[in-house]
């Protein structure tokens, strides 16, 4: 199996709800805009973060030693926005500038540990972040009780702009998700 099945395979669990019709459009919730939202990507040298290497197989692999993609701008012009498993229903994200070599703590903020984090009604959640190279939205989709055995899982989208360092929420929790747009890096 290569690096990109097994990461499929380590995400999979949480792009079904992403690419399902349970996570239908519904009038409160606004398909993705990311083009409202536009910034330049940096195209000079790219500085790869020190988690990340490249095996002598070409692989690329985080600092857990699990695959991992090509550092490349996915996100917000010059910035890397990685999803790394830490076990079932567990997931962190990296965020990191590649063209100055800093890293963004403050996606943390979207982790997923050991314990889920719970709603304030009590449901726990797995974040699924979607962005693009060219546009500073970040789009995050709550996949409600997603490591529990509830029949019909729940989902629910906020947005959010990534500026100086911070991420602010540009809008409220919506009680359903979209699923327009492309398909979380």
């Amino acid at each position: 199996m290569n690096s990109r099945s097994v990461l499929c395979a380590l995400f999979g669990f949480a792009l079904v709800g992403a690419s399902s019709g349970r996570c239908a459009a519904q009038k409160d919730a606004k398909p993705f805009q990311f083009e409202k939202f536009p910034v330049e990507v940096y195209h000079g040298h790219l500085r790869i973060p020190r988690e990340f290497h490249r095996e002598s197989n070409g692989e690329w692999l985080d600092e857990a030693g699990k695959p991992a993609s090509q550092p490349r701008v996915n996100f917000a012009g010059e910035y890397y926005l990685a999803a790394h498993s830490c076990g079932t229903c567990c997931r962190y994200y990296t965020l990191n500038n590649l063209r100055t070599d800093g890293d963004v703590t403050k996606v943390r903020m979207f982790d997923t540990g050991d314990t889920p984090p719970v709603t304030k009604d009590g449901h726990t959640y797995v974040a699924v972040l979607y962005f693009k190279p060219d546009s500073k939205l970040l789009i995050v989709q709550y996949e409600l009780d997603l490591c529990t055995p509830i029949e019909n899982n729940q989902c629910r989208q906020r947005y959010f702009i990534f500026k100086d360092g911070k991420f602010t929420a540009i809008s409220k929790t919506f009680p359903s998700c979209t699923k327009e747009g492309s398909e979380p890096e």
